[in-house]
């Protein structure tokens, strides 16, 4: 689950090489859970996860900014694949299948807006018995 999130994560903070060129440097991110459903996870846990957001803070360097969102895809040697991708005029729009440790693929739909400096995409995820909703909100903090 927690790698699923981290990949969606590293897409939404590569998407803007898509169109225009994500800004080089310190990037925060922030995925808040807002629903979540696994067989047998007591409702307090559940609770609990939906709480609190999943802070992130990474360096993209140009060369990242210049490598798009397939080059997350490819970083996963091979367990996630695109079933489709679109981004253009400040919108993302995909879904992705993981297949990496799970017995049931899971899909991952993606939507939102993004920007030079910041973007807020919201996923979908779902794959047998698991399903989550979440929003993840990023920005550019300044130089590395």
């Amino acid at each position: 689950m927690r790698a699923v999130l981290m990949l969606v994560a590293g897409v939404s903070g590569t998407v803007h090489a898509a169109e225009s060129p994500v800004t080089p440097g310190k990037w925060q991110t922030t995925t808040m859970v807002q629903s979540m459903t696994i067989p047998n996870m007591p409702p307090e846990m559940a609770r609990r996860m939906m709480g609190k957001p999943i802070n992130t803070t990474i360096c993209i360097t140009p060369k990242d900014a210049a490598a798009g969102p397939r080059d997350v895809i490819a970083k996963s040697n091979g367990a996630c694949r695109y079933r489709s991708f679109s981004a253009a005029a400040g919108r993302i729009s995909a879904v992705m299948e993981c297949k990496a440790g799970t017995p049931t693929p899971q899909v991952i739909a993606i939507a939102g807006s993004y920007g030079p400096t910041a973007y807020d995409i919201r996923s979908k995820m779902s794959g047998g018995a698991v399903q989550s909703v979440s929003r993840t909100l990023g920005k550019r903090l300044g130089p590395c």
